[in-house]
């Protein structure tokens, strides 16, 4: 504190010592002015250079501090980070294991030519090099979320300016506070972690700090998705992040094939971190109860893996193996993924085995396809991947393969861009519940598979 004060005391009383000299040559000039008998002007010319010297007194002083203030540190010069080191060792040893794991290559033989015995051994050691290389996918993708997790916290830091000014602000409306963290890297989000209470036992809305947040910033900041809603007397940390452009609205329609009781499909709408937000489709094999829980155990996996940190694709890549490895019984399922950016309007699209997605622009239908085989066919997976730019207004149309399977093979897509364009609305729940009505014109009392349809909207704020 002392040595604080010793580094701000020219710059917190500049304005003394210009006062104390502005008075001094007033004084002196006046006196001057009074012993030569010139009463008319001598008060008027004192006080006029009296306030010159004391403006130039200031102004020079505050010149002076900000020449003799110490420069900032570099980069280089802060002081080391302990857990950076530590997990740049785990990094290291989880890429060393993740090599050990792999192994080599399976071998090409060719089963037919082998015997009973050779080609059991063979089948083995090829469910064994699959799980090795599950292994190393996992420990390559846990070694890198380590070290995003600790860059993170390098970089979120202390920021006294913001917070006097969060605390002169946030007074008036009743909150105390405490510290406040920014997250700043570059070409990413900035985000403020602001650790609050409220006084006299009252509550206070986190959108109305975000406001006042907003303003100081000069950039539009809104509350974490899992922030909470009010700030009371128990103090807490909240979570403020760079508002995104865009918003999602969803809808989902859904028919069951035949006689069945459940749909063998199963969806998953989930919001991601740094602005994600990412639609699901699974289509389980055949239909009913047991493709109901093949196709559940993949969007449970999914949104398990997601939500600790893992990248799509490498989501898909662990889930496809997991299939496989089963020892109970063959399991194949389709993955669908529309993974929107908030913030940009690019939307990247993964599928495996999937069937057709559309997107509605404002008069016309864009189409993405997929060739790809479902997930638990084969070790080595090659997903269809793709990216689209949307923009305000635009639709994302997910479908299964039921749904697309109701309509005359010859014509199938046409169709069905025919049957998005027909029905004008902005809408998802509509849209969705309209194209499932009308595909099921084409199928008769009852669908001969299980139908799903879900469409994701981007509205811009």
């Amino acid at each position: 504190m002392k040595k604080e004060m010793e580094q701000h005391g020219g710059e917190g009383y500049g304005w003394l010592y210009g006062l104390v000299a502005g008075f001094s040559v007033a004084a002196m000039q006046i006196g001057m002015g009074l012993l030569q008998m010139e009463r008319d002007y001598a008060v008027l010319l004192g006080a006029a250079q009296g306030i010159l010297v004391c403006s130039l007194t200031v102004i020079c002083g505050g010149i002076l501090a900000w020449l003799l203030r110490p420069l900032p540190q570099e980069e280089q010069d802060r002081p080391p980070f302990p857990a950076m080191n530590r997990v740049q060792e785990y990094r290291s040893a989880f890429r060393n294991l993740a090599r050990s794991f792999s192994g080599g290559e399976v071998g090409q033989e060719q089963t037919e030519e082998l015997d009973g015995a050779a080609r059991m051994n063979l089948l083995w050691n090829t469910r064994l090099q699959e799980n090795r290389a599950a292994v190393a996918l996992q420990l390559n993708e846990m070694a890198d979320i380590m070290t995003d997790t600790v860059e993170h916290a390098w970089e979120t830091q202390t920021d006294g300016e913001l917070e006097d000014f969060l605390e002169k602000r946030l007074r008036g409306m009743g909150l105390k506070v405490y510290s406040v963290l920014v997250y700043r890297e570059e070409h990413r989000r900035q985000e403020v972690y602001l650790t609050v209470s409220t006084r006299k036992k009252r509550c206070v809305s986190v959108k109305e700090i975000a406001a006042v947040l907003s303003k100081l910033m000069k950039k539009a900041m809104m509350p974490g998705r899992d922030s909470r809603a009010f700030v009371g007397s128990e103090k807490i940390t909240v979570l403020f992040v760079e508002r995104t452009n865009f918003q999602v609205l969803c809808g989902v329609e859904k028919a069951v094939k035949g006689k069945e009781e459940i749909s063998g499909d199963n969806f998953s709408l989930h919001h991601c971190r740094e602005g994600r937000f990412i639609g699901a489709l699974s289509d389980g094999m055949g239909s009913g109860m047991a493709a109901y829980r093949d196709s559940e155990m993949v969007i449970d996996l999914l949104e398990q893996f997601l939500e600790a940190g893992f990248s799509k694709e490498t989501a898909v890549r662990m889930i496809n193996s997991a299939l496989i490895v089963r020892s109970d019984a063959q399991v194949f399922s389709t993955i669908d993924i529309s993974s929107l950016d908030l913030y940009t309007g690019v939307c990247e699209f993964l599928k495996v085995g999937a069937s057709t997605t559309f997107i509605r622009r404002e008069n016309w239908v864009e189409v993405i396809s997929s060739t790809s085989l479902p997930a638990g066919v084969f070790h080595k997976l090659e997903p269809d991947c793709s990216g689209k730019k949307l923009y305000d207004g635009d639709m994302v149309i997910m479908v299964t393969d039921g749904v697309m399977d109701a309509l005359p093979a010859a014509h199938q897509e046409k169709m069905m861009k025919d049957i998005i364009l027909e029905h004008d609305t902005g809408n998802p729940s509509e849209l969705a519940a309209y194209i499932l009505n009308r595909v099921r014109q084409y199928s008769g009392k009852e669908p001969a598979d299980d139908m799903t349809v879900l469409v994701m909207g981007l509205v811009k704020y």
